[in-house]
């Protein structure tokens, strides 16, 4: 789980749990990893027997075959494209992301990329997704913080966000998860928060004041 998800492990895990029980069954599905970084869900799909087109805006093959070689998976393809201008219709059974809508840019291109993903699915398809989402005030400072120090940036978005694109699908399901395990130092300790999250706390905050979101649709 560690290589599929790489970071605060108990909390995503629970979208690749919700994902294994939406995954379509009894056939070889062919499906496209967006914003694939490292490969976690590619290698996830392989290891179920299915053909993967692993992408990544750039440097795709460079930055996932090593994961997937070291598992000694088959059925993977790599090429490099841009989340914004998806070059495919009516091309994919499947196509899954995780945390690549706030890398992408404005709302203009995140709106973007979930037009080209609906676009390339097959009538019937299924997406599945994870993405960070907004959350509270103190989880945009810890992670504004973050980013100054790396000199990067990300634009979170909500889930009201993501609805408008879910509703353009035959069925959609979206659910929201993690509240304290985002703030420990370590993963030691973002796995005892999220303990504490699944405890209480997921139970009991508002839904925007969670910081990951998950879910399925069905085009």
């Amino acid at each position: 789980m560690r290589d599929i998800v790489t970071w605060d492990v108990r909390t995503w895990s629970t979208a690749v749990l919700f994902w294994e029980s939406v995954l379509p069954t009894g056939r070889t599905l062919r499906c496209l990893e967006l914003g694939a970084g490292p490969g976690g869900p590619s290698l996830w799909l392989a290891l179920q027997g299915h053909e993967v087109l692993c992408t990544n805006w750039q440097n795709t093959e460079e930055q996932a075959r090593p994961l997937h070689e070291r598992y000694g998976v088959s059925g993977i393809e790599y090429a490099d494209v841009d989340a914004t201008r998806i070059p495919f219709e009516n091309e994919f059974d499947l196509i899954v992301f995780k945390s690549v809508l706030g890398g992408v840019g404005t709302k203009a291109d995140q709106d973007a990329a979930m037009r080209g993903i609906h676009r390339a699915l097959k009538p019937g398809g299924t997406l599945i997704f994870a993405e960070n989402l907004r959350a509270t005030i103190f989880h945009r400072l810890a992670r504004a913080i973050a980013y100054k120090v790396r000199g990067t940036s990300w634009r979170y978005v909500t889930i009201k966000e993501l609805r408008p694109h879910l509703e353009q699908y035959a069925s959609h399901e979206v659910h929201a998860t993690g509240f304290l395990s985002l703030f420990g130092p370590g993963e030691r300790a973002r796995n005892a928060l999220a303990a504490a999250d699944e405890a209480v706390f997921n139970r009991v905050v508002p839904e925007s004041w969670h910081y990951v979101s998950y879910g399925t649709a069905t085009k």
